[in-house]
């Protein structure tokens, strides 16, 4: 940050970090140990993701509870991009919004495929709630954020607004 602070004009620039981290997340200890599936009934026809807690088992045990206590039920797919992703994850619609926790990046070093699903953020530590799903591969995305899981169903089907109808998460 302090060099994109220095190239803006601002010599000497730089970002401290929080005074309070906040507390640690409340997965830790109790992170998933296997794959789970969610079945997510949409606008646009059955569509899934199924969540590895290999690469990033903090966040994948985070969306598996949000998805069992009904977060994402009545949430829109607030960005759609054909043939790059679509997102969802904000109840405001907006794309600003989250469940009100947030999550330490577990970024992946494994490359970002057609239907791989990943963590949104707003900056580092910022990921929530928010999920995309890529359309095509996109290099970009490589160990920026995290990786998740894959996708199954017709995803290109999606178009912004469309709503996730239920929610239901099943064991692999």
């Amino acid at each position: 940050m302090a060099k994109a602070l220095a190239s803006a004009g601002t010599l000497g620039a730089r970002c401290d970090p929080p005074d309070d981290r906040g507390p640690p997340a409340a997965e830790i200890g109790h992170e998933l140990a296997a794959p789970v599936r969610i079945a997510l009934e949409t606008d646009a026809g059955p569509l899934a993701l199924v969540l590895d807690p290999a690469g990033a088992p903090l966040a994948v045990t985070r969306i598996a509870a949000l998805a069992r206590a009904g977060f994402y039920t009545g949430t829109a797919f607030h960005r759609v991009v054909p043939g790059y992703l679509a997102q969802f994850g904000d109840p405001g619609g907006d794309g600003y919004g989250g469940s009100g926790e947030l999550l330490r990046c577990e970024t992946s070093p494994t490359p970002f495929e057609r239907d791989d699903i990943g963590v949104a953020l707003a900056g580092r530590d910022t990921g929530s709630s928010q999920l995309f799903v890529t359309l095509a591969r996109y290099p970009s995305l490589d160990g920026q954020y995290g990786r998740v899981g894959h996708a199954e169903g017709d995803w290109d089907a999606v178009v912004e607004g469309d709503v996730i109808r239920a929610v239901r998460v099943e064991p692999l």
